[in-house]
């Protein structure tokens, strides 16, 4: 059976293909927090790391935007003025520069298109709130398999019946902002979930055993999720 979403996806990036494309380096700034945006982004291909910096000079990640990612979407429908939030690229990306009142036009006159938007947009709510899951554990342990979930769920790869690797290259520090830790904390957690077997490493990407990570977690809803 065809999968929907993707064909919708194939469709979408079709009807944007016509605007300028642009190549960008990994860890390069695209929005600042604050800024105006002078059209919209959608991504191509690559990683983009969405985040603020609060008063104290902290950062904190957000999230990743991947593949067929728009941005800012607060903008875009009118939720705010100016971006959120800072976004960099993660990696290399390829994003094509659409002006806003052009892509609400092709939204307004294809169901097709706005139906696959809505769609993308439940399954990043979803994720969200996952991640916000994972910030209200009171234990750094939990916080982690919880995140590892996310990340599984947002950018995971079966490897076989019981693992999935995280297609992103993340740092300790990179994790331990996705949770509020200190990195410290992520290496020595990882390292404890590395000895149980939940977590491994594999030519530099983490592979989660989902099925000992969701024992160990006590939950079993999210076994059905898909994004």
């Amino acid at each position: 059976m065809p999968n929907i979403l993707e064909d919708d996806s194939a469709v979408f990036r079709q009807a944007l293909s016509r605007f300028p494309l642009r190549q960008i380096k990994k860890g390069r700034p695209i929005l600042y927090q604050g800024e105006i945006p002078q059209s919209i982004f959608f991504v191509k291909s690559g990683v983009i790391k969405v985040y603020n910096i609060t008063a104290t000079g902290e950062e904190k990640t957000v999230g990743y935007e991947s593949a067929d990612g728009l941005m800012p979407l607060e903008w875009l429908f009118g939720r705010s003025p100016v971006s959120l939030y800072y976004y960099d690229t993660f990696t290399d990306c390829q994003v094509h520069s659409v002006p806003k009142q052009e892509l609400l036009e092709i939204l307004s006159t294809n169901p097709k298109l706005s139906n696959f938007l809505l769609n993308r947009a439940i399954s990043l709510y979803i994720s969200s709130t996952i991640h916000l899951h994972a910030l209200e554990q009171s234990k750094a342990r939990d916080k982690l398999l919880y995140i590892l979930q996310y990340l599984v769920m947002r950018f995971g790869k079966p490897v076989n019946t019981e693992e999935s690797l995280i297609e992103l290259r993340l740092t300790h520090q990179e994790i331990a902002n996705l949770i509020g830790i200190t990195r410290e904390t992520a290496s020595t957690e990882i390292g404890r979930l590395m000895k149980t077997g939940i977590l491994r490493q594999e030519q530099l990407h983490y592979v989660v055993n989902t099925n000992k990570a969701l024992r160990q977690l006590g939950e079993s809803d999210f076994a059905e999720v898909t994004l």
